[in-house]
């Protein structure tokens, strides 16, 4: 398996909405740093074995990935780190949101996270794939 892939593992009470259909999932390089700091982005040795994110962003495929599997971290410093659609497609609606699913990440990457922020970072990452409207939000936040 490649490096910045991540298996998909979904909570018991979790369900995958933008993940749908997909075991795995492709890692970008670039993180989204929320809270305007820079801390760098990630790198894995050019002799390791990585899916080619560029590839898949200009052609829409690349080996057994689509464009919708490819994801990138967001650092959000009151809650850490999650995954996040690199391109996110859906218009009018709140999100990407958790939703019980998690992917397994190489520690490779992990410890490089971990180098950024001063603390460890678990293998298991949120994944944010959930999609609401406002209204629908609105009441679940009630």
């Amino acid at each position: 398996m490649s490096f910045n892939t991540a298996y998909l593992n979904t909570s018991t009470h979790g369900s995958k909405d933008f993940t749908a259909g997909l075991d795995k999932i492709v890692i970008s390089m670039n993180i989204d740093w929320s809270d305007g700091i820079d801390r760098g982005t990630l790198s894995i040795p050019k002799h390791y074995a990585k899916v080619d994110v560029d590839s898949i962003l200009a052609n829409g495929e690349y080996q057994d990935f689509k464009r919708r599997s490819v994801f990138r971290f967001e650092f959000r410093p009151q809650f850490g780190f999650h995954l996040k659609p690199f391109e996110e497609h859906k218009d009018n609606l709140i999100g990407p949101m958790g939703n019980g699913v998690f992917a397994e990440v190489s520690s490779i990457i992990t410890d490089q996270l971990s180098k950024m922020v001063g603390y460890p970072i678990s293998k298991y990452i949120p994944v944010h794939d959930r999609y609401e409207t406002q209204e629908r939000y609105d009441v679940l936040c009630r």
